[in-house]
């Protein structure tokens, strides 16, 4: 018999990725067209501009074509939601081999099937975490393609697939805006299936609640009010402030109606982290989606939270904040999963910064250099939430601690020295 031959890898470029970190025009639906066609063609990229266009059935009538059924073809509806029978939507944890001790390990914005989103899955599994959990963006729109390649790891092209590592008893993906840019379909579809609760059944809906006795953590769903215009995403100033122009991001009132009907944060008060894929506030020169805050603000008045989010592709750390008063949280960035990372000095002006990863030494591909991806090992510990921040090389980067009393407030601490991550003084 023939030998049969061993395929080498041929993941997706981190050079087209970093189209979106432009400014206003990089995260939006007209660009990730543009890096889904580019994408397609990279393959053959030493072949003729035209000879690529003609072989692979990708010029510029689909490629409009294409966008222009994802600007019209609309949300996916219905909007999942769970039964009001007070429990539906919350997942109590548990450690795989029983104990005390719950691993969780976090990625947001890792769905590129870059070989950088790879090797981060790959130290993602090595942890062997209880429970995954995914913040958001498969890119570039989430269609069924890029869903099967960039997450569920199936082969459809001629790129090496990658897939999403799966919590040893759970597995959760929230929904960027990236997912809605081609309808959300194949993400209420393909990647719920492929997620797991831990009790039985997979992922129902785009949000979540997980509980100890001591801990709640809550996926909150931010991705599916998250785009508006058809060209542009994050549009400047000088532009109406209307809904058709500009999004919020706002969360959709099923979700409301299910924090008051079953979960019931004020009621049953514990401490909580929250999860979303849009940030609160930021010290860099991204936008802030404070209309999520503002929702939950009935919630948790009083209370100070851990917030953890993605979308921003870097990792930085903040101290208690609130930008307009709706919720003080402890606010975290982990967009650093398989997207290039951005460089960039902060303004602590803008938002409490405190720490980030200023390393800007990793080679893109493209003769230019970005930061260093990564994921976040979560252990909970009794009343003890201990984030250890880790890059794609597995180095830890940051470790610190949140010790949560009955009455959800927090005690905080951190490694010193920090191992990695640059301080920020005020």
């Amino acid at each position: 018999m023939p030998e049969s031959k061993t395929r080498s890898p041929r993941f997706k470029s981190l050079s087209v990725a970093k189209l979106s970190n432009i400014p206003w025009l990089g995260r939006t639906r007209v660009m990730a067209r543009f890096q889904q066609m580019k994408t397609r063609l990279e393959p053959d990229a030493d072949r003729p501009m035209l000879y690529r266009f003609l072989t692979q059935g990708v010029h510029l009538i689909p490629y409009g074509w294409d966008y222009l059924k994802g600007i019209w073809h609309g949300k996916h509806k219905p909007y999942p939601t769970y039964l009001a029978d007070g429990r539906d939507g919350v997942y109590p944890l548990r450690a795989a081999d029983g104990g005390e001790v719950i691993k969780i390990s976090i990625a947001g914005d890792w769905g590129t099937g870059s070989n950088e989103s790879y090797k981060v899955a790959e130290k993602m599994s090595a942890c062997k975490a209880d429970y995954t959990i995914h913040l958001g963006d498969i890119y570039y729109v989430g269609d069924d393609s890029e869903v099967k390649e960039n997450f569920l790891g199936q082969m459809t092209d001629k790129y090496t697939p990658v897939s999403f590592p799966k919590g040893s008893v759970g597995t959760f993906a929230m929904l960027g805006n990236h997912e809605m840019y081609g309808g959300g379909a194949p993400y209420f579809g393909e990647m719920l299936s492929y997620c797991e609760t831990g009790a039985g059944g997979s992922q129902k809906a785009s949000f979540f609640c997980l509980e100890t006795s001591a801990w709640r953590i809550l996926g909150l769903d931010t991705g599916y009010n998250s785009f508006g215009f058809p060209i542009l995403g994050e549009i400047p100033d000088v532009l109406p402030k209307d809904p058709f122009f500009r999004v919020d991001c706002h969360l959709p009132d099923e979700l409301i109606d299910w924090l008051r009907t079953n979960v019931r944060p004020q009621e049953d008060k514990k401490p909580t982290l929250l999860l979303s894929h849009h940030q609160y506030f930021s010290a860099f020169p991204d936008a802030a989606f404070t209309r999520p805050a503002e929702q939950l603000q009935e919630f948790f008045a009083g209370q100070e939270v851990v917030w953890i989010w993605g979308h921003e592709h870097r990792l930085a750390i903040y101290d208690v904040f609130s930008p307009d008063g709706s919720i003080r949280c402890y606010g975290r960035c982990v967009g650093n999963g398989g997207m290039p990372v951005e460089c960039g000095t902060p303004d602590p002006e803008k938002a409490p910064i405190t720490f980030y990863d200023s390393r800007c030494d990793y080679p893109i591909g493209d003769g230019s250099n970005g930061g260093w991806n990564g994921f976040l090992n979560l252990t909970l510990d009794g009343p003890t939430m201990t984030l250890d921040y880790r890059d794609l090389e597995n180095r830890q980067l940051f470790l610190e601690t949140f010790v949560g009393s009955s009455d959800g407030s927090l005690r905080y601490s951190y490694q010193t020295p920090v191992p990695v991550l640059k301080r920020v003084f005020p």
